[in-house]
């Protein structure tokens, strides 16, 4: 990753800080008793961890760029250019199809698209986060997704 990179990650982490003190401001309360800033909080954190992982990555990598030149950034902006286009129809097609399809094909696409390894690790991975993300969404935090015309 080269000096350019560190731009966007200082970025996100200045705009992390900035949701995580607004949502401590609206209240974030607990996990037994959630307040309205609870989830923005969350999000802040997240964020802001993702922004310091690249931040570090682009510092320790500093190296190994040098050493492997620009080969393959028309292929990596393509994949990332596709996997952009594929969340967009994700999120189109989870009203038509359903949650568990679209999420599943969504995720197997993405892990393709990234990993490019065998089929039986992708298809394997893509159903444990999808069942993960069903629990968690549905059984744990009760909520209502689309069934699509299957009915799960």
């Amino acid at each position: 990753m080269s000096k350019s990179d560190r731009i966007p990650a200082l970025l996100f982490l200045g705009l992390s800080i900035f949701v995580c003190q607004q949502a401590v401001t609206i209240g974030v309360g607990s996990l037994s008793q959630p307040g309205p800033g609870l989830l923005a909080f969350g999000a802040g954190i997240g964020i802001g961890l993702l922004a310091l992982w690249f931040l570090v990555q682009s510092v320790v990598s500093k190296e190994q760029k040098r050493e492997q030149g620009h080969e393959g950034t028309a292929l990596r902006k393509g994949r990332f250019l596709l996997i952009c286009l594929s969340l967009f129809g994700y999120a189109l097609a989870a009203k038509w199809v359903g949650f568990l399809l679209s999420t599943f094909i969504f995720v197997i696409f993405v892990f393709y698209m990234i990993e490019s390894k065998k089929w039986w690790r992708v298809l394997i991975k893509a159903a444990l986060i999808t069942i993960g993300t069903h629990v968690f969404f549905v059984e744990w935090l009760d909520l209502t997704l689309p069934k699509g015309p299957f009915g799960w």
